[in-house]
């Protein structure tokens, strides 16, 4: 008679479908694989204070931790961290952010409160203590740009970064 190898026999999910997980692998690890390939969107309203940077911050960290992008971090965060200082000073102040990722692209936007004012890159003199958030903009990401968002009477202004 035939004796039964446990290795190779695996018990099928409670849902009979032996695509649905494979066993002992890392949620998180799949997570991250399916945001990259299938493209994935997060969002979290922001306060109109000074502390929504420190929020933005959290919460890309947070974001690309979980989507296993980690190596992104730094770029992503400046990139925040300038959106939503440019939609506090200038924009009436942050509504939103939302960070989405595709195959290629992981897009960073904030939303703000002012759609009358589309922001441009401004040169300043090297002792200014300003002005240099769009500079910093253009020399670290792909691209950027604005889309006025209809529901709110704001602007979303984004960036892109290359995965």
């Amino acid at each position: 008679m035939f004796k039964t190898n446990e290795v190779a026999m695996r018990k099928l999910p409670s849902n009979g479908n032996r695509r649905a997980k494979w066993p002992g692998a890392p949620l998180p690890m799949w997570e991250g694989f399916v945001a990259r390939l299938t493209g994935s969107r997060r969002t979290t309203p922001l306060p109109a204070d000074p502390s929504s940077g420190s929020v933005a911050r959290s919460f890309v960290r947070r974001v690309l931790f979980e989507w296993d992008l980690t190596a992104m971090e730094p770029d992503a965060s400046l990139v925040a961290t300038e959106l939503v200082t440019n939609g506090l000073l200038h924009g009436g102040g942050p509504d939103s952010i939302t960070i989405t990722a595709t195959r290629r692209h992981l897009r960073i936007a904030v939303v703000d409160r002012a759609h009358q004012r589309t922001p441009r890159r401004e040169y300043r003199e090297l002792t200014a203590e300003g002005g240099r958030g769009i500079a910093i903009l253009e020399g670290v990401a792909d691209a950027w740009g604005t889309t006025r968002v209809r529901l709110h009477r704001g602007k979303s202004v984004w960036c892109e970064l290359k995965i």
